[in-house]
């Protein structure tokens, strides 16, 4: 009975360790910002964010569903950019197109779009969108956005987050979708969607 207690305590123990490293990877910062989030509207909270996270310019990022959603084209004073959301996501991440690689331009990216997706403000709503709050990749999948899924893979994005109201990752959903378009002119689409994204690191719920 002794040692079955010791391996108890031992487990109770590991469990503990792991739960509070976990705990620790999250920036305090994102728990600051949540608990005020309720009481603000949109504006005041990427002021509030754009406080909390000098290090980024994270009111760029306001709106972001909309901006992908509608394929909105880039100012066209600045030839460097198709798309308004390339604008947005290089202001946001503090990117220097004059001195920074291709290397570290994902990196700052990616590190932005780590902290910024954690806020909710990366879960979009739509008509055409069959996901009530889905995440940004599953909204451009569902409106064949290519363009924007070709950048999520370059920027390294985050592949396998999960939606609580789907409780899917992305490459469930596209599997999802590309059930139900067997036989349709949609189903070489999500096809190729799968295959690009898996190469690209994307897995699904039960591998994670």
């Amino acid at each position: 009975m002794k040692s079955i207690h010791q391996i108890t305590l031992v487990i109770l123990t590991l469990l503990f360790a792991h739960t509070t490293c976990a705990q620790t990877r999250q920036d305090p910062r994102i728990a600051q910002f949540l608990s005020q989030k309720a009481a603000l509207k949109t504006s005041a909270a990427h002021n509030l964010l754009q406080t909390l996270f000098p290090e980024y310019n994270l009111k760029q990022m306001q709106h972001i569903c909309l901006i992908v959603g509608d394929w909105t084209a880039a100012d066209q004073q600045d030839k460097r950019f198709k798309y308004l959301y390339q604008q947005r996501f290089y202001l946001a991440a503090k990117v220097d197109t004059l001195k920074d690689s291709p290397e570290t331009i994902a990196e700052k990216i990616s590190k932005m779009w780590n902290i910024y997706q954690q806020t909710g403000y990366t879960s979009c709503n739509a008509s055409t969108f069959d996901v009530r709050d889905g995440n940004l990749l599953k909204y451009a999948v569902a409106d064949k956005f290519e363009d924007f899924l070709q950048d999520a893979i370059k920027w390294k994005l985050d592949l396998n987050k999960i939606d609580s109201s789907d409780g899917m990752t992305l490459l469930d959903y596209i599997d999802d979708n590309l059930l139900r378009a067997k036989g349709s002119a949609f189903e070489s689409t999500y096809k190729k969607y799968h295959d690009m994204f898996r190469k690209a690191g994307a897995k699904y719920k039960k591998e994670l």
